[in-house]
């Protein structure tokens, strides 16, 4: 009778502790250390994202070769609605223009197709003016001033990207994305120190846009089990 009494006592003991036990998420095993791996289970993808808008100002750049008349080239670029023209001394430019080259620069606000037409008739104008004169390598670099926005939308589609990628390997893997172990971010605006003359990516005439772009390379955290695994965002 004692021995009964004994084995009731150890199965209402043990009774709470069988009734809470749960079955929790096996974490996979470190990986081995080695080329492409972070030594911590997890799936490693990249993300892209672009945004393209529309354009409000460039710099324009271009390089005047032959006799200089710094008086007719600058009233040129007035006349063409170049603000701000600025006109290099010659040899100032160290580039495969080689010396006696100028540069000429300024701002073109506001910018339309029939602002970027005047510029080029401009051109022509000048240098049949001026016998013997070239106008090379004319160039609107877009002034990114509103950069930092569209910096956040191409940031957010990279991210997504990275997520849809890593998911897409998780569920063939028969693996959950628990959480992110690491994030590395490339592209975006450029730095305040680049100045108005090299700041701004391709600029498409036609559109009169350019693009943004974020690149992302992100390694998520993964632990083995389906969809009963609660999933951390990113």
């Amino acid at each position: 009778m004692m021995m009964t009494k004994r084995f009731a006592i150890l199965a209402l003991a043990l009774l709470p502790l069988a009734a809470s036990a749960q079955p929790a998420p096996t974490r996979l095993p470190p990986a081995s250390a080695g080329a492409g791996t972070t030594g911590i289970a997890g799936i490693a993808v990249a993300g892209t994202g672009t945004v393209r808008f529309t354009v409000k100002t460039v710099s324009f750049v271009a390089y005047v070769r032959g006799p200089a008349d710094e008086a007719g080239a600058l009233a040129a670029m007035r006349a063409a609605g170049i603000d701000d023209p600025v006109i290099g001394p010659v040899g100032s430019n160290v580039s495969f223009n080689g010396p006696g080259v100028t540069s000429v620069r300024g701002t073109v606000r506001d910018v339309t197709p029939a602002k970027l037409e005047r510029i080029g008739q401009a051109a022509a104008n000048y240098m049949r003016a001026h016998p013997g004169s070239a106008v090379d390598n004319v160039n609107f670099i877009p002034r990114l001033d509103d950069c930092n926005v569209h910096e956040e939308a191409a940031r957010k589609a990279a991210l997504a990207e990275a997520r849809r990628k890593a998911q897409a390997i998780a569920d063939l893997a028969g693996v959950t994305i628990e959480g992110v172990l690491s994030v590395a971010e490339n592209g975006g605006c450029p730095g305040p120190s680049d100045g108005p003359f090299v700041n701004g990516g391709p600029f498409d005439i036609s559109t009169l846009s350019t693009t943004i772009s974020v690149y992302e390379n992100v390694t998520f955290s993964i632990v083995q089990g389906g969809n009963n695994v609660r999933r951390r965002t990113l």
